[in-house]
C-alpha cells in the first residue's frame, strides 16, 4: 500500500473506531424515554418521556390524557387510551389510571375490563421527582412489582449510522484500490529486476 493510502486509511480506521463506540449513547430524538409495566391480575403497558410536560400540572400531581396502552385484554399490537394520574399529595393515590373513553362491550375487548381502574395507595420510595409542572421519572419498582418503570434503550441516532456506514465503505474501497497496486509493484519486473548471483 503506497503511503498516500496509508494517510486516508487511518483517519478513517480512526473515525469508523469513534462512531462505533459512541452510536449506542445517541438517541435518534434526543429524548429519554420510560416504560411503565402496571400489574394487578391483567398487565398494562405504556411508554412516556422521563421528564414530561403534563396535560394537568399542579404543585404536586399531574396527569395525561389519553395515552395509548398496550393491555393484556386487548388483541396484540392494540391500544387502548387511559387517562393516567400521579400524586403526592397526603390522601391521594401515587398512581391511578383510567380508560379515557369509558367503554365496555359484551363481544369483544376490552369487554368489562375497563370498570376496574389499576391504582397504587402508598410507595416507600417516590416514583417522581421535581414539581408537578416540570416531574421526572425515577426508574425503579413499586409496591412489591404493581408498577415498575425502567429506562428505554436509546436508538442509534440515522446520521450516527449514516457516518459510520460511509466511513465503512470508504475503508473497504481505499484498502481495495490500494491492495492490487501494492501486488502489481512486487511482480513487476521493472521494480524488482532480477539479483545477480555469484558463482
Amino acid at each position: 500500500m503506497r503511503r498516500s493510502s496509508k494517510r486516508i486509511v487511518v483517519p478513517l480506521f480512526l473515525l469508523l473506531v469513534a462512531a462505533a463506540v459512541f452510536v449506542p449513547e445517541v438517541r435518534g430524538d434526543g429524548i429519554p424515554m420510560v416504560n411503565f409495566t402496571v400489574n394487578a391480575g391483567d398487565t398494562w403497558f405504556f411508554t412516556l418521556p422521563q421528564n414530561p410536560v403534563p396535560d394537568v400540572a399542579s404543585t404536586d400531581a399531574f396527569q395525561f390524557n389519553q395515552v395509548p396502552v398496550f393491555a393484556s385484554f386487548m388483541p396484540a399490537g392494540t391500544t387502548i387510551t387511559y387517562d393516567i394520574f400521579f400524586s403526592r399529595v397526603p390522601g391521594l393515590p401515587v398512581f391511578l389510571m383510567w380508560c379515557a373513553p369509558f367503554t365496555f362491550s359484551q363481544n369483544e375487548p376490552p369487554f368489562f375490563h375497563c370498570d376496574f381502574i389499576p391504582r397504587i395507595d402508598q410507595t416507600a420510595t417516590p416514583i417522581w421527582t421535581g414539581s408537578g409542572n416540570d416531574p421526572t421519572f425515577i426508574p425503579g419498582v413499586y409496591d412489591n412489582g404493581a408498577l415498575i418503570i425502567t429506562e428505554q434503550t436509546p436508538e442509534p441516532s440515522p446520521l450516527a449510522l449514516l457516518l459510520m456506514s460511509f466511513t465503512t465503505l470508504s475503508l473497504i474501497s481505499v484498502l481495495a484500490i490500494g491492495a492490487p497496486r501494492a501486488y502489481s509493484r512486487r511482480n513487476n519486473p521493472l521494480h524488482n529486476p532480477p539479483q545477480a548471483h555469484s558463482p
